[in-house]
C-alpha cells in the first residue's frame, strides 16, 4: 500500500453518523487524522507481494490502524477488507476473526459457555420437527426467538405461548431465516432491563444499566431502551472481562441481565453503540477507542 500522512482508518458505511463524527472529534483533540471508509466502496487485489485495497481506482495509503465498525448488512465485504489489510501488518483494534464470531450468536454462547460464563438456555432449531424437543429443554413460555446474526435489538422476538412460536419460526424458516429458541431471563428488578459493560484494550470504561420501554421487552436504547450509569463490582468487571476475552475482542460491549442468582451473559457485541452510554457517563468512550487504536500503533 502507498505511504502517506500517518491516520487512522474508520471501517464503517455510516461515515455520517453520529459515531464516525465522535471518533473525527476524539482524534482531532488527539492531532491524528482519521479517514472513513464504506467497505462497499473499495475493489481487493491479491496476488501481488501484499495485494492492494483499490478507491475508484486508486491505491489505498496505508492507515496506522484500523478501527472496524460493521453494522447489519457489510459484515462479508467489510470481513474480506480487514483480512487484507491485517495481511498487510496493520494493526487492527478487532481482529477478523472475532467479530465474524461476535456476529454468530450461537457460537459467541458456545465461547462464553466454554469460558465458564453463566448464558440462557438456548436451542438451534431449523426445522419444524425440533420445536417440540426444544420446548422440552427450553424453559418456557415465554421464549425469545433469535435469528443468528441480529444487532442492536434487530431479529429478536418475545414469543408467549406455543401457536405464536410455530408461526414466527415458520416464517422466518419461509424467509431463509434459522433462529434461536431462547429461555426469558427474569432480571432479579422484575423489570426488562440489562447491563451493557464497554471494554476497551483490557479494561473496562465503565457500564450502564438499559431499562426497556414501559410494555417493552427489549432494552437497547436503538429501541428505545433509556441508559443509566451503574458502578460495577470487582466480579462484574471480572466477568465483562473474561466475556470479551473469550470471543476474542479488544473492544466490545458485554450485554447480561442480573439475575436473583447472579449475571447470565447475552450478547458480546463487537460493534457497540455508545452514545447512550457517553450521555449517561460522561465518559470520552470515543476518546478510548482512539487512545487504544494509538498505543496499537505504537503511539
Amino acid at each position: 500500500m502507498d505511504k502517506a500522512k500517518p491516520y487512522l482508518l474508520l471501517l464503517t458505511a455510516r461515515s455520517t453518523g453520529w459515531a464516525a463524527g465522535r471518533f473525527r472529534r476524539a482524534a482531532k483533540d488527539r492531532g491524528i487524522a482519521i479517514r472513513t471508509l464504506d467497505p462497499a466502496d473499495v475493489m481487493l487485489e491479491t496476488g501481488s507481494d501484499t495485494g492492494s485495497v483499490m478507491i475508484a481506482g486508486r491505491r489505498l495509503s496505508a492507515p496506522i490502524a484500523v478501527i472496524p465498525r460493521f453494522g447489519p448488512g457489510n459484515y462479508e465485504n467489510g470481513l474480506a477488507l480487514l483480512s487484507q489489510l491485517e495481511a498487510s501488518g496493520i494493526p487492527t483494534c478487532n481482529p477478523g476473526y472475532a467479530i465474524a464470531l461476535a456476529r454468530d450468536t450461537y457460537r459467541t454462547l458456545l465461547e462464553l459457555r466454554n469460558a465458564g460464563l453463566r448464558i440462557p438456555k438456548t436451542a438451534r432449531v431449523l426445522s419444524i420437527r425440533d420445536l417440540k424437543p426444544a420446548r422440552g429443554i427450553v424453559p418456557g413460555p415465554p421464549w425469545i426467538l433469535k435469528t443468528f446474526t441480529g444487532a442492536m435489538g434487530i431479529g429478536t422476538m418475545l414469543v408467549r405461548d406455543v401457536d405464536q412460536l410455530e408461526a414466527l419460526a415458520a416464517t422466518l424458516w419461509a424467509l431463509g431465516q434459522p433462529i434461536l429458541m431462547q429461555e426469558y431471563v427474569y432480571s432479579s428488578s422484575g423489570k426488562s432491563d440489562d447491563i451493557r459493560a464497554l471494554v476497551v484494550g483490557g479494561k473496562v470504561l465503565g457500564a450502564i444499566q438499559r431499562l426497556a420501554p414501559s410494555g417493552g421487552y427489549r432494552a437497547n436504547v436503538h429501541q428505545g431502551g433509556t441508559p443509566q450509569e451503574i458502578r460495577l463490582s470487582r466480579r462484574e468487571k471480572t466477568i465483562a472481562l473474561k466475556a470479551a476475552k473469550a470471543v476474542g475482542l479488544n473492544m466490545a460491549g458485554v450485554d447480561w441481565i442480573e439475575t436473583v442468582n447472579g449475571p447470565v451473559l447475552l450478547e458480546v457485541n463487537a460493534t457497540p453503540g455508545f452514545q447512550g452510554f457517553e450521555s449517561a457517563t460522561g465518559i470520552d468512550a470515543a476518546g478510548a477507542m482512539v487512545d487504544y487504536s494509538l498505543r496499537l500503533a505504537g503511539r
